[in-house]
C-alpha cells in the first residue's frame, strides 16, 4: 500500500493478482473430477489470462512510457482478450476455441485440449504484448547507464519462465497429457519478482523517474532545445524554443530550420559552434552541437538556444560608460589645457581664439566655433573658428530661448527643426535650412553632431560654443562638463571686462531706463508712492550682489512690495513713514543683478511710478550693445537714453587720499563697505553683526576678523604716514 503511487506498481499488482488466479484456480480445477465442474474452473482460470495486459500496464508506467498507459490505448489492447473470454464460456456452441476430454492421471483431473483457430490467435497475440514489456524493461539496462541493469534482468526472467514453459505445454508436449506447467512457473515468476522488489529495490529507483524527469527538464528549461535532422527539419523543440522560432513547438515540427530563423551565422560543421541571432529585439546565443549514432555518422543537431539579451545590455553599457570614462578623462585634458590659456589672455577676442585651439588639438572634436549671442541668433558674423573650414553648411540653430538655468540638454535628429538650444546641447547635421537662426560655420561632410555650450558667467550670457564632433551622441555626463567649461570661460570673459573697465582711461557712461514688469525695482514702485535710489553696491557670496536702496517715503511699504518683487532677502535697516534704507540681496535674476553680472559698473539708479533710470559704465561701445541686448532680451522693455565717453571713475579718483584703501584685500574691502552701507559702524547701530555676516552669508567671526583687519590697515595708514604724506 506505501508503494502504490509509485510508477508501474498499479500494473505490478494488476500482474500479481491474475498469476494468484490462474495458478489458484489451476490447483482446485486438479482435484475436481465432476466434468461439467472442471469445465467451469478451467473457464474461471482463464480470467487470470489477462497477466499479459497487467505485464504492459506496469511496463509501460515503470519504464516511463505512461502517455501510452491511456484507457483508450488499454482498452483496445483488451478487447481481444475480452472476446477470448466470450468464446471461452459459449465453447459448446461452436468449436472456435477448443474441444476438451477429461481424464485421470495419478488420481489429478487433467482435461486434455484439442486447440481451435481462435485460441491460437489469441496466444500469438499475448506473445506479442509480453515481448514488447519484455524488449521494454530490456531496454532499461543500456539506456540508462546500467543503473537499472539488476531490476531489468529478474522481471525479464520472471516474465519469460512462465511464458517458456507455456510454449512447450502447447506446441511441444502432447497437449493434455501432463499437467500444465504454466501456474507452476509463476512460482519462478515470484520468487524472481520478490528477490527484486526487495533486495534491488524495484520501487525505490524507479526508471520512470529519469525518463519523466528528463522530459520534465527539457520541456519546463527557460533555455530553448531545438533538435534537427540532417536537412535541418525540426523534429523537436521544448516550451522554451517558441520565442526563437515563433511558433509553437507543435507547428514548428517538419519545418526547415531556415524558414523560421536566420541560420546564416549558425555554424553546424563545428564539433561546437556558437552564434547569436537576433528576433523581436531579443538576442539569443546559439550552441550547436552534432547527434552521432553508435557508427559515429551524424544524424542530426541539437540546437541550445539561450536568451543573452541582459548580458548583450550589460556589455553594450559597459563599453559605453568605458568610451564614456575614456572621453571624459580626454575631456578634462582638453579642458585643463583651455582654462591654462585663458590664465594668459587679457582680450575677449585673444580668450575666443584659445579656447577653438585648444579645442581642436584633441580628438573629441574637429571644429569649434565661438560667437557672441548677436551672432548665434542671425543679427552678426563674428565668429572664431578653429578646425574643419569645408564641406556643407551645418544646420541653423534658433537661441532666441537659449535658458543656462536648466542645465545641459541634448537635443537630437538630422530630420527634425533644430529647437532652441538649452544648456549644452546637441543639433546634427542636416540638409537644408532649420529653424530661424545662425548657421554654424562651414565643416566638413564627416560632422554627425553639433554641441552647443552657453558661455555664462552666473545668468549672463556672453555668446556660446560650437563644437563639431563625429560621434552620434553626446553622454549626459560630458555635457555637464562641457556646462563647467562654459562657465569656465564665462569667468574669464568677466574678468576681462571687468579688469578692461577698472583700467581704461575712459569708460562709456550708459543711461537706460526700464519700464518691464519683470524688473523688481520698476514692479516695486508701481503700486506704491515711494521712490528708491542706490545709495551703494557691495560684492557678496554665492554671485550674489548687497545693494543698500535709499526709500523717500514708507520704509514698510517699500520693504514689502520690494519683497514680493524680487526672488532676494529684503530687509529694513533703517527708516520710518519719511523714508529709510533698505537691504536687498540682488541675484542674477533680477535686471539689477544681470547689469552686475553682465561686467558693468553700476553708478545709481532712481525708481519712481514704475519706471527706473539707470546708470552705469561699461569699458567700450561694443560692452554697450551687449549689455543692452542681453538685458532687453531676457527682461525685455530696456531702451537706451543716452551714452558718453568720460573719464574713468578710477582716474577721477586718483586725487583723493588713498588712506590705505589699497592695502584692503577685496573681502575686507567689501565687509568693511558693507558694514558701513548697513550701518554697523552708527551709534545706536543699525544693524548687527550676526545681521551683516548674514547678508555676506559668511560667519560672524569671519565678519569680525576681516573688519579688524580693514581698520588696522586704515588706523595704521592714518597714524603711521609720515609728515610728507599727511
Amino acid at each position: 500500500m506505501a508503494r502504490r503511487q509509485e510508477p508501474g506498481a498499479l500494473g505490478f499488482a494488476g500482474m500479481m493478482a491474475a498469476e494468484t488466479v490462474w495458478s489458484g484456480t489451476y490447483v482446485v480445477a486438479l482435484l475436481v473430477h465432476d466434468p461439467a465442474a472442471r469445465t467451469v474452473l478451467e473457464n474461471v482460470k482463464w480470467f487470470g489470462t489477462c497477466v499479459y495486459l497487467f505485464l504492459l500496464l506496469f511496463a509501460l508506467e515503470y519504464t516511463g512510457h505512461d502517455e501510452f498507459a491511456t484507457r483508450r490505448i488499454l482498452g483496445l489492447l483488451s478487447l481481444p482478450w475480452i472476446a477470448s473470454v466470450g468464446l471461452i464460456w459459449t465453447q459448446q456452441w461452436h468449436d472456435l476455441w477448443w474441444s476438451t476430454s477429461l481424464m485421470e492421471i495419478h488420481g489429478l483431473a487433467i482435461l486434455q485440449f484439442s486447440y481451435g483457430p481462435g485460441f491460437l490467435a489469441h496466444t500469438l497475440y499475448s506473445y506479442v504484448i509480453i515481448l514488447l514489456a519484455s524488449a521494454l524493461l530490456l531496454r532499461l539496462v543500456f539506456v540508462s547507464d546500467y543503473l537499472y541493469a539488476d531490476q531489468s534482468a529478474l522481471l525479464v526472467f520472471g516474465i519469460l519462465a512462465p511464458v517458456g514453459f507455456n510454449v512447450a505445454d502447447i506446441a511441444l508436449l502432447e497437449p493434455g497429457a501432463v499437467v500444465d506447467l504454466t501456474p507452476v512457473a509463476f512460482t519462478v515468476s515470484g520468487l524472481a519478482f520478490g528477490y527484486a522488489l526487495f533486495r534491488h529495490r524495484l520501487f525505490d529507483l524507479v526508471p520512470a523517474t529519469r525518463r519523466l524527469g528528463r522530459n520534465a527538464a527539457i520541456g519546463q528549461l527557460e533555455t530553448g532545445i531545438v533538435i534537427v535532422d540532417t536537412a535541418h527539419r525540426v523534429v523537436y523543440c521544448n516550451a522554451a524554443a517558441e520565442p526563437v522560432l515563433g511558433r509553437e513547438p507543435a507547428d514548428a515540427l517538419d519545418e526547415p530550420l531556415r524558414s523560421l530563423v536566420d541560420v546564416d551565422e549558425v555554424d553546424f560543421d563545428a564539433p561546437d559552434g556558437l552564434a547569436e541571432i537576433e528576433r523581436d529585439g531579443t538576442v539569443y546565443e546559439v550552441r550547436t552541437s552534432p547527434i552521432t549514432d553508435r557508427h559515429d555518422r551524424t544524424i542530426g543537431h541539437t540546437l541550445v538556444a539561450h536568451d543573452v539579451t541582459a548580458r548583450k545590455r550589460r556589455e553594450r553599457a559597459l563599453a559605453a560608460q568605458r568610451d564614456e570614462l575614456e572621453t571624459l578623462s580626454a575631456l578634462n585634458v582638453l579642458i585643463r589645457g583651455v582654462v591654462q590659456a585663458l590664465v594668459s589672455e587679457n582680450e575677449r577676442d585673444g580668450i575666443e581664439r584659445a579656447v577653438c585651439d585648444r579645442i581642436v588639438e584633441g580628438d573629441l572634436y574637429h571644429t569649434a566655433c565661438v560667437g557672441d549671442v548677436q551672432t548665434w541668433n542671425g543679427e552678426a558674423e563674428r565668429w572664431t573658428v578653429a578646425g574643419s573650414s569645408s564641406g556643407a553648411d551645418a544646420p541653423s540653430v534658433d537661441t532666441e530661448k537659449l535658458d543656462v538655468t536648466e542645465g545641459p540638454t541634448v537635443e537630437g535628429g538630422a530630420d527634425v527643426d533644430r529647437p532652441a538650444a538649452s544648456g549644452a546641447g546637441t543639433t546634427s547635421v542636416s540638409d537644408g535650412a532649420g529653424s530661424a537662426g545662425a548657421h554654424l560655420p562651414a565643416v566638413s561632410e564627416d560632422a554627425h553632431t553639433w554641441v552647443v555650450v552657453p558661455i555664462v558667467y552666473g545668468r549672463t550670457v556672453f555668446g556660446a560654443i560650437g563644437l563639431a564632433t563625429d560621434r552620434d551622441t553626446v553622454s549626459a555626463r560630458e555635457r555637464s562638463v562641457l556646462g563647467e567649461l562654459g562657465e569656465a570661460v564665462g569667468h574669464a570673459m568677466n574678468a576681462v571686462s571687468t579688469r578692461q573697465l577698472l583700467s581704461t582711461e575712459a569708460v562709456v557712461e550708459v543711461e537706460f531706463e526700464s519700464t518691464t514688469d519683470a524688473d523688481a525695482l520698476v514692479a516695486a514702485t508701481a503700486g506704491t508712492d515711494c521712490e528708491l535710489e542706490l545709495a551703494g553696491v557691495v560684492p557678496a557670496g554665492d554671485r550674489s550682489t548687497l545693494a543698500y536702496v535709499r526709500v523717500d517715503g514708507d520704509v514698510t511699504a517699500a520693504e514689502n512690495a520690494l519683497a514680493d518683487a524680487t526672488e532676494g532677502e529684503v530687509r529694513s535697516i533703517r527708516g520710518d513713514d519719511s523714508g529709510g534704507l533698505l537691504e536687498w540681496r540682488v541675484s542674477g535674476a533680477d535686471l539689477l543683478g544681470a547689469v552686475v553680472d553682465q561686467g558693468a559698473q553700476l553708478r545709481s539708479f532712481e525708481a519712481s511710478d514704475g519706471r527706473v533710470d539707470y546708470r552705469a559704465e561699461v569699458a567700450s561701445d561694443d560692452a554697450v550693445r551687449s549689455l543692452l541686448d542681453s538685458l532687453d532680451g531676457r527682461f525685455g522693455g530696456v531702451r537706451l537714453l543716452a551714452k558718453r565717453e568720460r573719464a574713468s571713475s578710477i582716474e577721477d579718483s586718483a586725487a583723493l587720499p588713498a588712506d590705505g584703501i589699497d592695502d584692503l584685500t577685496d573681502r575686507q574691502q567689501e565687509a568693511i563697505e558693507a558694514a558701513y552701507r548697513a550701518g554697523y559702524f552708527d551709534w545706536p547701530r543699525e544693524s548687527t553683526a550676526e545681521e551683516v555676516a548674514s547678508a555676506m552669508e559668511i560667519a560672524p567671526s569671519t565678519l569680525h576678523s576681516h573688519l579688524r583687519k580693514a581698520e588696522g590697515t586704515l588706523l595704521a595708514s592714518l597714524f603711521e604716514s609720515g609728515p610728507d604724506d599727511q
